[in-house]
């Protein structure tokens, strides 16, 4: 298998996101680029709760926590860990982390949908998230933490443009890295 923290953060006009958590999966997932397998990480610690939509990261990119940036992708069918979504970027919700250690860093999360994707429900669009969704995709993140020590922090709403920006920058320190 490919390493897939380090294929390409962009195809053509589109964002990659590599699924690691699938949509309705209890169980969070994290890849490991060092032995190319997805890893049970935890549970999530809500009972009965699940993810609601692809959960997974951008290759390519890395955030102040040294990980490659998180991606939630919004569409209405459940992949595997390991697929590789070609995306629209919607948004990002900007978020402060505060770990059990007492360590802050930024965590945003990036918000896209499959590029050029239809769905039979409310359609979500590159260029609007409707409210009620906005929260509810917050919300799923206070509930992704809860028991892990971990504090969060949602810092408003950034549209695609100031997403793709914060994304450049992300593409930017993982260059940076590898050639240091």
């Amino acid at each position: 298998m490919a390493n897939l923290v380090k294929l390409p953060a962009t195809s053509k006009s589109c964002f990659q996101v590599g699924v690691e958590t699938p949509r309705g999966s209890a169980a969070k997932l994290a890849y490991d680029p060092n032995a190319g397998v997805f890893e049970y990480s935890r549970s999530l610690p809500v009972v009965g709760s699940t993810h609601p939509f692809d959960w997974g990261f951008i290759p390519s990119t890395m955030g102040d926590d040294g990980d490659p940036l998180d991606g939630m992708v919004i569409h209405q069918a459940a992949t595997a860990p390991g697929v590789v979504i070609k995306c629209d970027l919607l948004g990002a919700l900007p978020i402060k982390q505060k770990d059990p250690d007492g360590n802050e860093s930024r965590n945003d999360r990036y918000i896209f949908c499959p590029h050029k994707e239809e769905t039979p429900d409310e359609p979500v669009s590159a260029d609007s998230v409707p409210g009620e969704l906005r929260r509810e995709i917050g919300q799923s993140f206070f509930s992704s933490v809860l028991g892990t020590g971990k504090k969060i922090k949602l810092k408003g709403w950034q549209d695609a443009d100031e997403a793709a920006a914060s994304l450049r920058r992300g593409m930017k320190a993982f260059r940076r890295r590898r050639a240091g």
